[in-house]
């Protein structure tokens, strides 16, 4: 997947999020927008990851450990899962069409994970 592509997934991610919930840059500002599209390269560095390792489990991981400490802070399981499924909608209309279908393979897998722990913790 090309650096052009991630890019723009980004921001096609980050763009739906502040859109949807334009309190985030009131309470954030622009610091909280350029935070966000950090997450999700992070989001997408382990993806591609677990990817070259063929080790899902490397991405589920990722996200139930990234949302104790998301949680730890005040946020919610849904925002971590909201912006899975955000990163699965850009991806689906992704051209690199296996890496993409690989990518929403283990967020799936990440959001199924994150929600059986968010009601085990219930």
């Amino acid at each position: 997947m090309n650096h052009s592509l991630i890019n723009s997934i980004i921001e096609e991610v980050t763009d739906g999020i502040y859109r949807d919930y334009p309190i985030l840059l009131e309470k954030y500002g622009e610091r909280g927008r350029q935070k966000c599209k950090e997450d999700n390269e992070h989001h997408i560095k382990y993806l591609q990851t677990a990817a070259s390792m063929d080790e899902q489990k490397y991405f589920v991981d990722y996200a139930l450990w990234l949302n104790g400490i998301l949680t730890s802070r005040g946020m919610k399981t849904e925002h971590l899962i909201d912006n899975f499924q955000r990163l699965i909608g850009a991806l689906e209309k992704s051209d690199d069409d296996k890496l993409s279908r690989v990518f929403i393979n283990m967020l799936e897998s990440a959001i199924n994970s994150l929600s059986d722990d968010a009601i085990i913790n219930e």
